[in-house]
């Protein structure tokens, strides 16, 4: 009876093990299918809300915001601040102070970049299915996704996607220091043209702006 037992045991945890293996296996297919969608895009416009809190410090900022990208450049509207990279410069101009300061673009290491927001999802995660539910006609999926490289800022992502469209709805960013960064899309549109000069800061276009090269 003993030796049945364990055997019933034993092939609980294989059919488990596995079960657990292929919501992996469908969860890494499922956003490598998204990654490579977004991918083939040549630009895309979205508008989202971003919301930051920290429970330890008990605090919470929300902010509406649009981001233009056209492949490795982007524009970034948020709060008082305008974010523009052509992937060398990028510039931070401040609506408050009709301030830029002009900087060498270089990304933080383990940092999410704000060109690739919308493909990072097809490498370098351990994935895992959250839940599956009907939203209307639509299929959500919610998904968590565990960094391979624990040198980076964020310990694992939390990401809604729409599985009947393929897009990705909301993304949360889990940091180390307590943060947790929500994006949630309201409304993302591929394919529109940009010339390669919107990704470039015109102070013809800020009268009186003060400009601060710190290159």
């Amino acid at each position: 009876m003993k030796k049945i037992l364990l055997l019933v045991l034993g092939l609980n945890l294989f059919f488990f093990a596995n079960a657990q293996k292929t919501k992996q296996n469908d969860a890494e297919k499922l956003m490598d299918r998204i990654s490579k969608r977004y991918k083939e895009f040549k630009s895309i416009k979205a508008d989202f809300v971003y919301t930051v809190e920290n429970k330890q410090q008990k605090s919470q900022e929300k902010q509406v915001g649009q981001i233009l990208i056209k492949g490795n450049k982007f524009s970034l509207d948020i709060a008082n601040q305008l974010i523009i990279c052509d992937n060398k410069t990028i510039w931070t101009y401040s609506r408050e102070v009709n301030e830029v300061q002009v900087n060498d673009y270089s990304p933080k290491e383990g940092a999410i970049r704000m060109d690739d927001i919308f493909t990072m999802y097809g490498k370098g995660f351990l994935y895992k299915t959250l839940e599956t539910k009907k939203e209307g006609a639509k299929e959500m999926v919610y998904l968590e996704l565990t960094p391979k490289d624990k040198k980076k800022k964020f310990f694992k992502l939390k990401v809604k996607v729409d599985k009947t469209n393929q897009t990705v709805l909301s993304t949360q960013v889990f940091e180390k220091n307590g943060s947790i960064h929500t994006y949630s899309v309201t409304n993302q549109v591929p394919n529109l043209k940009f010339e390669d000069k919107k990704f470039v800061f015109d102070s013809k276009k800020f009268p009186g702006v003060e400009i601060i090269d710190l290159r």
